[in-house]
């Protein structure tokens, strides 16, 4: 207990300079020489508190600055030397006054864990009786001695009164009594292994066995080689229960009987003899000829395939399953991307053709004028371009003779998009009444569409982030094994 008053007044007297430099920071509002690490700002701010207050010849000594004068020219080129040698001894202080702390706070937290109970009138606490002995530190202090007596004393914890340790005996055979015969029906029919306990639960009490006979009964109640014997066969095995450096002996008669076969046990162990003794006159020749009868029953024998033939009909049917799932889940995978592709090329695809219409291009020659310049400039990429591809369709069908209302119309219900239907029927509007009340319209579609363009991105930024969730996750379960594997190997 003094371990730990200790180590608690050292703790608080290395955590005034910290309330000290708060205080001191506050008054002369220190900014923050270099950064640190959010929440450690207290243990920075008693560093330059330290700093400034220590005398010159320590804060300025070489075992204190080290090599930072030497280095500072060769790194950092062109910074002011004083700066960072004053960074540099900031956090060889942060260091060492952390360490510290850390250091005094796992002393503290040793002596209250640690801690040995209070002599109470020159009494000690012992244990209730099941529980354990324990070691307490003590000193003596004796008169006419000037120094102080310091030894170990092994508390050992309370033993059963004689009518207890009797009763605890009674326990104790009841449970040997109960325990012993494992799985056979009883001591008098043993062909199984014997259950040898070797301790009472809740007790301090041990039970030693001592069979009779270690080829009949070995010491962890199995069974020995029982086939050189004729059986049943008597033989006694003896508990050693001790407590308390008392021993008591408790010995039980035991009658070791052949173990009872099944039918079909018997018939397995027939044949094995007779096929074993049909190799065995038939080793000189090329061929072994099997026993026709086994135990006065004919035998006929066939050969037994180990067929596959269901395990690769099951993985084929899996694999069959995965395929068409595959497909599937590959359409919906395209079509998916397709609408993305869709809305993310719709803003785009708005201005320049707004953009067009108002400088007075009509809208199949503002549709042309758009697919030429993307055939232009992108060639290469126009094959992954699903609004490319769209708008071609189109306008191959208005060369074919579809009215270019229907193209539009047709246009906007196999995008299967809002934004494009709408637009398609702005389009054909623009088509029917002309560029009068129609440019309101369209600039008011432009700012829809570029407000869909910047709620679209900030969907595809959160879906990143969600989609770095997993590899994080593996990140952390590695981090973990490698920390926690270790700790459980060195248990």
């Amino acid at each position: 207990m003094q371990f730990f008053w200790f180590g608690a007044i050292l703790l608080c007297a290395a955590l005034l300079p910290v309330f000290l430099a708060e205080n001191w920071c506050r008054r002369h509002k220190v900014k923050k020489i270099f950064p640190v690490p959010r929440g450690m700002g207290w243990l920075q701010r008693t560093a330059v508190w330290l700093l400034c207050h220590l005398p010159d010849t320590i804060s300025c000594s070489r075992w204190l600055t080290g090599c930072s004068e030497d280095i500072v020219g060769k790194l950092y080129p062109g910074m002011k030397k004083e700066k960072f040698i004053r960074q540099h001894v900031i956090r060889k202080m942060m260091v060492g006054y952390g360490g510290m702390l850390a250091i005094l706070a796992f002393m503290m937290i040793y002596g209250l864990l640690n801690q040995t109970p209070e002599l109470s009138g020159n009494n000690l606490q012992r244990d209730d009786a099941g529980g354990k002995s324990r070691d307490v530190q003590v000193s003596a202090e004796i008169e006419g001695v000037t120094e102080e007596k310091s030894l170990t004393i092994t508390v050992e914890p309370r033993k059963y009164s004689r009518s207890e340790r009797e009763a605890l005996m009674r326990d104790v055979k009841a449970y040997i009594d109960a325990c012993l015969q494992g799985d056979n029906s009883d001591l008098q029919h043993v062909n199984r292994p014997l259950f040898f306990p070797s301790d009472f639960p809740g007790e301090n009490v041990t039970i030693e066995w001592q069979p009779e006979d270690y080829n009949l009964i070995r010491q962890d109640g199995s069974l020995g080689e029982l086939s050189a014997y004729q059986l049943p066969i008597k033989t006694k095995v003896t508990a050693v229960i001790i407590y308390d450096q008392e021993k008591e002996f408790y010995s039980k008669e035991i009658c070791l009987t052949a173990p009872e076969k099944s039918d079909e046990e018997v018939l397995d162990e027939q044949i094995r003899e007779a096929v074993q003794a049909a190799d065995q006159g038939s080793s000189e020749k090329l061929t072994l000829h099997l026993p026709d009868s086994v135990g006065g029953r004919v035998v006929e024998w066939k050969y037994q395939k180990q067929s596959q033939a269901g395990t690769i009909l099951f993985i084929a049917f899996l694999f069959l399953a995965g395929c068409i799932w595959y497909q599937d889940n590959n359409l919906k995978k395209r079509l998916e991307e397709r609408n993305e592709q869709l809305l993310y090329a719709y803003p785009g695809f708005v201005h320049r053709m707004i953009l067009m219409l108002g400088a007075g291009m009509t809208v199949r020659r503002s549709w042309n004028r758009l697919l030429d310049d993307n055939e232009r400039l992108d060639s290469g990429h126009l094959k992954e371009d699903w609004l490319y591809r769209e708008m071609k369709y189109t306008r191959i069908q208005m060369e074919s003779g579809v009215p270019e209302i229907q193209a539009y119309l047709e246009f906007g219900q196999r995008m299967e998009l809002q934004q494009y239907k709408k637009f398609s029927q702005l389009l054909i509007q623009y088509i029917k009444r002309g560029s009068k009340g129609m440019q309101a319209l369209m600039q008011q579609e432009a700012a829809e569409a570029e407000k869909q363009r910047r709620d679209l991105a900030k969907q595809l930024g959160e879906t990143a982030g969600t989609k770095l969730l997993m590899p994080m996750m593996l990140l952390l379960i590695i981090v973990l094994l490698i920390v926690m594997v270790p700790a459980f190997l060195s248990m």
